[in-house]
């Protein structure tokens, strides 16, 4: 996947992979994407690496983030993770909390704060929170942000 694809662009295709207008895609939509751009993998590997069986559309920008950084070597990586991680700590305690990141999510216009997002974030944290702090630390975020299983 080319970095230079911007919010538009991912934006129609989350939208032409989402065929069925749901507000999701199916790893099946996902796989057929990726061997199309020249990412060999299996349909069993994605279901592993992805961890549920579709993607919402803020679940599919976290996910070609994470591929576009798989891609890059690794000292260019980890400065692309430090750089996003100070983005999320706002108040620069070495922590993302959920109301930091809701805070920038909302900014971002990624966050509708009517549909339950200020409990979209601490689930968020909650499911990479390897602690259980209520909040990312540096290795955790890079853990949430990290992409294994893949070949190009």
């Amino acid at each position: 996947m080319s970095p230079m694809i911007n919010a538009d662009d991912l934006d129609r295709i989350f939208k032409n992979l989402d065929k069925k207008n749901e507000g999701a895609v199916g790893i099946a939509e996902l796989h057929g994407l990726l061997g199309q751009i020249g990412v060999h993998t299996t349909p069993e590997e994605l279901d592993k690496f992805v961890g549920r069986t579709t993607l919402d559309y803020f679940e599919f920008l976290f996910f070609y983030e994470a591929m576009v950084k798989a891609s890059k070597p690794e000292h260019e990586h980890e400065q692309d993770l430090r750089r996003a991680f100070e983005v999320f700590d706002l108040n620069g305690d070495g922590y993302i909390s959920s109301e930091e990141l809701r805070s920038v999510l909302s900014r971002l216009g990624l966050l509708d704060e009517k549909r339950g997002g200020a409990d979209d974030c601490k689930c968020m944290i909650g499911v990479y929170d390897d602690n259980s702090d209520g909040v990312l630390d540096f290795h955790e975020f890079k853990n949430m942000m990290s992409v294994s299983g893949f070949r190009k």
